[in-house]
């Protein structure tokens, strides 16, 4: 596997924590170095410059949309930017109570807690959220295609669990929504930027993403991507001033949705976090996704290689996974926790599950240096 490593000069386009190992990139990206540059370039000298700089930002965030759509296979006009994933989701279920009499969300009890928030929110609009049995396999189709029926409207599904860190074959599952005429929306925050992302292939309906995990690309910047086949057909309850046509003329009686993703916009758009997204998107696309995660492979076997043979009493992942390798720890985990703090290791836990990932900038050294802490 030491083919599959990245050349350690790729850490020099980032900056690192100094002193510690870095292994929470499924929580934070580390910042590119090209990140502040990019930023007053294109946000802060044209305001500074031209005072009213709104041509400059649009174009900037027109070159966020077209970084995204290159690295994830879209068409640019289907991608919307969104303050968050929380956002992106409440935006595309606003537009589904005028497109189905169906009234139920099925997700998995693993999918992020903000997927359940914003699911069960409405409730009191007569919607209901079911969930997958809490020992199901999210990976497994059949375990989706049991729980839909003639009432589920939309299947949220996380490509990578954040939990778990299971990689799931979003395709499959949106074959088995759509076989029940249900829709289907891909979460994901835990895997764009690690894992190959690849809405048109899917077939799914949606993808809901965010650019402050793999993507490098700080808070303030998800978005969400609405199938060509639903490009029109859709209209969010939840709207502003950019969801308009023309969002200059100004017409308080006359609203006309935008013919594409900026239908689900809103109201005026943040430009910093999108313009530090772009910085992040085009160092990864720079390395390329594939090689990304072949790295982060590597890193993965160099660790459970030397380590899992030697903690028995652990339950380590099986299946498939995505960038993060997610180690139920048990009764071990307040050595565990205190090992890392000792030796300078940035990691976390859900529970007694400790969490590790390693991105493009981590090396052998990192994985070999988490070993000799957990030993």
């Amino acid at each position: 596997m030491s083919g599959a490593l990245l050349p350690a000069a790729v850490a020099g386009h980032f900056f690192l924590p100094p002193g510690a190992v870095y292994l929470k990139s499924h929580s934070v990206g580390c910042q590119p170095r090209s990140a502040e540059a990019l930023l007053r370039d294109r946000m802060l000298t044209p305001w500074r410059e031209t005072g009213e700089a709104w041509p400059h930002w649009l174009e900037a965030i027109d070159a966020w949309r077209a970084a995204l759509a290159e690295l994830i296979g879209v068409e640019a006009s289907d991608l919307c930017p969104a303050t968050n994933v929380s956002a992106a989701l409440s935006r595309y279920l606003s537009a589904l109570g005028t497109a189905t009499t169906r009234r139920t969300i099925l997700l998995a009890p693993s999918a992020f807690p903000t997927i359940g928030y914003v699911a069960s929110g409405l409730a009191a609009a007569g919607w209901t959220t079911r969930y997958l049995p809490a020992a199901a396999d999210v990976r497994d189709p059949a375990q989706w295609a049991s729980a839909l029926d003639d009432d589920v409207a939309l299947v949220v599904a996380m490509h990578v669990s954040s939990n778990s860190g299971a990689l799931t074959d979003i395709a499959a599952v949106a074959a088995a929504a759509h076989a029940a005429g249900a829709r289907c929306i891909a979460d994901c925050a835990q895997s764009v930027g690690l894992v190959p992302v690849t809405p048109a292939l899917w077939g799914v309906d949606a993808v809901i993403g965010t650019s402050v995990k793999w993507l490098c690309g700080g808070p303030g910047a998800a978005w969400l991507w609405v199938a060509p086949h639903d490009r029109t057909a859709l209209d969010p309850m939840e709207r502003g001033w950019w969801s308009h046509d023309n969002p200059f003329e100004m017409d308080i009686e006359s609203f006309r949705y935008a013919p594409d993703a900026r239908r689900w916009w809103g109201g005026t758009p943040d430009v910093a976090p999108f313009i530090l997204s772009t910085a992040g998107i085009e160092a990864v696309t720079a390395i390329g996704v594939e090689r990304v995660r072949a790295h982060n492979r590597a890193l993965q076997t160099i660790l459970r290689a030397a380590l899992e043979p030697r903690t028995p009493q652990w339950r380590w992942p099986k299946g498939d996974i995505g960038g993060t390798l997610c180690i139920d720890t048990g009764a071990d985990q307040p050595r565990v926790a205190a090992a890392l703090t000792a030796n300078a290791i940035s990691a976390d836990f859900r529970g007694t599950t400790v969490r590790l990932s390693f991105h493009a900038y981590n090396g052998a050294d990192d994985a070999e240096a988490a070993v000799r802490a957990l030993v």
